[in-house]
């Protein structure tokens, strides 16, 4: 009975199969109107922004937190906090870093094919950011090749690291010139996540520009003593000519992407609860806000209760045995719980280059006050002001070196990326403990090695990328390293 009821409505609708064959083709049917048929060089922004940052953010989590000595695991002591790294601890900032540049360059393609310069001037600017994020990890990388898969090109060429710097020094200056501060971006109608520029709001392609030379001035300090990239010429001509290189010049135009926490802007940690899993804050990076009487420790962290007194502890790193403490915890609803802004670049940290600049004399400046300005900055960030008499204090007073500069430059890089691990490794600055439970063979890690699949699928160009860095190892120290 069933079957002949079913062989009946199959016989009456297929009259009106036929209908519809007539008037509308099989590709009209399958094509789902809530979804672009074509791609447009505003297509590419939001999923780079959000799924850059995120990653990024879950990175600083997972590597720089323990490896900085600032955040301690409480469940093993063979983790990156005892600089204990897997040879495939970089093989997902590769990948996904490859994978978000492809579709900036893909941005740019579009954006020439609209002759539309603003496109074409965001997707250098993200491509210099990527580029640099990248080799600051590696050393040497695909530059020139990358990206060209469709081009038939599946076994990229490593590029020199002075060559990268160099062409992302000038890709960075070409966007600059790019940008039309009288226009929006046409395809994105409900405004980037990074500045809500859209195709009718002009404001944020200033920002974007100001992004762009902000991001110029990292990579020429990251290399200012390499020899034949003119690096502390170039960041004068910058610090000396603002109107045609303008930066960051408040809190508020700091590169930072807000997400909701609202599908499809989830927060980058699905469970909070698994920020202070088997973790707390580090004695180190307690104490010296303590020391500091600096108002970001309670933005930072918990109290904990130890002998009955209620304070904030932090943990030795890298210890031998857990000690028996009670230790403050990371603060959740101020660090992992959205909506929350997670950082590109900031206005702070271009203070501290300056400061930098000036305390080197490559500026004519007063690093005190860039220092002193660069610190109310990154307090100011995280919604706190600079208590009364905090630069009276010996510890925090500006005493002409390039030590204190960075002892707060590396507070002020809490949580962007991999900066404290560059910077430290950079500068040397600040000291970072060693605990008892360290072996004597392990060290402060320079880089990440190379993904392993590159041996087997691009071997020739791996094989002359390793001759090229002195080997493929976490200590091969990269041209602007200490």
């Amino acid at each position: 009975m069933k079957k002949l009821i079913r062989n009946i409505m199959l016989m009456l609708a297929a009259p009106a199969l036929l209908l519809t064959s007539c008037h509308e083709s099989f590709d009209e049917l399958n094509t789902d109107p809530t979804h672009m048929s074509e791609a447009n060089a505003g297509s590419f922004l939001r999923p780079i922004m959000y799924g850059m940052s995120t990653y990024n953010w879950n990175r600083y989590n997972s590597w720089t937190f323990q490896l900085m000595q600032i955040c301690v695991s409480t469940s093993s002591t063979s983790g990156i906090g005892w600089y204990n790294a897997t040879d495939a601890s970089g093989d997902g900032t590769w990948t996904n870093y490859y994978y978000y540049l492809t579709n900036a360059k893909a941005m740019y393609k579009y954006g020439e094919q609209a002759e539309d310069n603003n496109y074409m001037a965001v997707s250098l600017t993200l491509q210099g950011w990527m580029f640099e994020l990248l080799t600051d990890a590696f050393g040497d990388i695909p530059f020139e090749d990358a990206c060209k898969g469709e081009e038939g090109v599946y076994q990229p060429r490593f590029d020199k690291q002075q060559d990268v710097y160099a062409n992302i020094i000038d890709m960075l200056d070409e966007a600059n010139r790019l940008y039309d501060t009288s226009k929006g971006l046409q395809f994105n109608s409900q405004g980037d996540m990074l500045y809500c520029t859209s195709d009718e709001d002009t404001e944020g392609i200033m920002l974007w520009k100001k992004f762009a030379n902000s991001l110029r001035m990292r990579a020429l300090l990251r290399v200012i003593d390499v020899p034949g990239l003119d690096a502390a010429a170039k960041l004068k001509e910058m610090v000396d000519n603002p109107a045609e290189y303008p930066v960051f010049e408040s809190n508020d135009e700091s590169a930072m992407v807000s997400v909701s926490g609202v599908a499809p802007e989830e927060a980058p940690l699905a469970r909070p609860s698994d920020f202070t899993s088997y973790k707390v804050l580090s004695e180190f990076f307690i104490n010296t806000l303590k020391e500091w009487n600096d108002p970001r420790l309670e933005i930072f962290a918990t109290t904990a209760t130890n002998n009955g007194v209620e304070g904030y502890y932090g943990m030795q790193s890298g210890y031998q045995v857990l000690p028996s403490i009670n230790a403050s915890y990371p603060n959740t609803d101020n660090l992992a719980v959205a909506p929350m802004e997670l950082q590109l670049m900031t206005y702070p940290e271009i203070l501290f280059i300056k400061a930098e600049l000036a305390q080197r004399g490559v500026i004519n400046a007063d690093a005190k006050s860039l220092y002193e300005q660069a610190v109310t900055a990154a307090i100011g960030q995280w919604g706190a002001t600079v208590p009364a008499g905090y630069f009276d204090n010996p510890l925090t007073a500006y005493d002409g070196t390039l030590q204190r500069i960075m002892e707060q430059k590396f507070y002020a890089l809490f949580f962007c990326d991999y900066q404290q691990w560059f910077e430290h490794n950079r500068t040397g600055y600040p000291e970072i403990p060693v605990g008892p439970g360290v072996d004597s063979t392990k060290k402060m890690l320079t880089r990440f090695k190379y993904p392993s699949i590159l041996q087997r699928t691009n071997k020739a160009n791996y094989d002359a990328a390793k001759e090229s860095m002195g080997g493929d190892d976490f200590y091969i120290k990269l041209i602007w390293q200490k």
